[in-house]
């Protein structure tokens, strides 16, 4: 009875935790789309409308390498601990602390904040109706297929941020850039692992053919341990 009762608490913080997590990256992406639409090009006050917003919630994935680390989901500590660092390396380490047009006003950040935004509404949806057995085919097929151009995107994005952000490095501590150089030529390798990791789980959950044939074991209607394990 205790055991049932405390996987239901563990549930139901799960659900909470990906739920609030959608809304955060549902409201960076819509802010994001709106400004695009009001300011066309200039995109001089894009990080006053989503910059905060876009920190927050993504220093708040920091739970998923905890949640990792102390049982409550089966995802890898390693695989989740390499896309957490990359990118609080790219809110904290660029967008916060260097206020330059090149780093907080580029068409890069446009393209990382998009890529990151998308590929997180669609997870995070996914997880928290799966928590709640409902079950949504297209989300599936998306999940396991946008990241396709998503990963790469997003990569791009990063690694001109971080570029643009070479030249001013130095200005907050001699080894910044060096430790810049270090991550973005440390890219490729984390990228391959990534993304062959998802092209696994792709065929596993999908099949070969891109049919949620094989989808029992994402299967949203599965046990609760079963559903667990992809968070």
């Amino acid at each position: 009875m205790a055991a049932t009762k405390s996987n239901g608490v563990v549930e139901s913080y799960l659900v909470a935790y990906n739920a609030a997590s959608f809304v955060g990256w549902g409201y960076v992406l819509v802010q994001t789309v709106l400004y695009l639409l009001d300011h066309g090009t200039d995109l001089s006050g894009l990080f006053d409308r989503i910059g905060y917003p876009l920190i927050c919630v993504q220093t708040g994935a920091v739970l998923e390498v905890m949640h990792s680390l102390v049982g409550l989901v089966r995802s890898g500590v390693l695989t989740a601990l390499m896309q957490v660092y990359s990118r609080l390396l790219l809110v904290w380490g660029t967008l916060y602390m260097f206020d330059y047009p090149e780093i907080r006003a580029s068409p890069a950040l446009v393209l990382m904040v998009f890529a990151w935004s998308i590929t997180e509404c669609v997870r995070y949806s996914h997880y928290t109706l799966s928590l709640l057995d409902i079950e949504v085919p297209a989300l599936l097929y998306l999940r396991y297929t946008l990241f396709y151009v998503l990963y790469p995107a997003g990569v791009t994005g990063e690694l001109l941020e971080m570029w643009a952000a070479l030249p001013h490095a130095a200005t907050i501590h001699p080894l910044l850039k060096p430790f810049f150089i270090v991550n973005m030529v440390n890219y490729p390798p984390v990228l391959y692992k990534l993304y062959t990791h998802m092209i696994r789980q792709r065929r596993k959950i999908l099949g070969g053919a891109g049919k949620p044939a094989n989808a029992s074991a994402e299967k949203v209607g599965a046990s609760p341990a079963a559903k667990k394990k992809k968070l």
